[in-house]
């Protein structure tokens, strides 16, 4: 009888294997749990980006119209009403004729 299978062997062998499989299939499962909380993660974000790109391409639509520069100047500076004269500087430093230098060395002249 040397051809018959010991099956006390054969049973710790495919025992130590489904082990086996289950610890590989445990952490691939693992692995892809977190790949699908990553995932919703990213969609969220990506969702927020978007919505984001919209309000700002509605906004670089207004900039430069009128109402953009009237709501500009009305929120962030607090300069003007609603019939005011509305004009906006692109180039503000433009309006100043002298750097603070030249204007040192163009006030020590008059004092002279």
């Amino acid at each position: 009888m040397q051809n018959s299978i010991n099956w006390r062997r054969f049973g710790w062998i495919v025992g130590i294997l489904i082990a086996v499989f289950l610890v590989f299939f445990l952490l691939l499962h693992h692995q892809v749990s977190e790949s699908r909380q990553a995932e919703s993660a990213l969609r969220i974000t990506l969702s927020r980006m978007e919505e984001q790109n919209k309000e700002m391409n509605a906004e670089l639509s207004l900039v430069g119209t009128e109402d953009y520069i009237v709501t500009s100047a009305m929120t962030n500076y607090a300069f003007m009403n609603k019939n005011d004269l509305r004009f906006q500087f692109t180039n503000p430093e433009a309006l100043y004729a002298y750097t603070e230098d030249e204007l040192k060395i163009l006030m020590d002249e008059m004092a002279d």
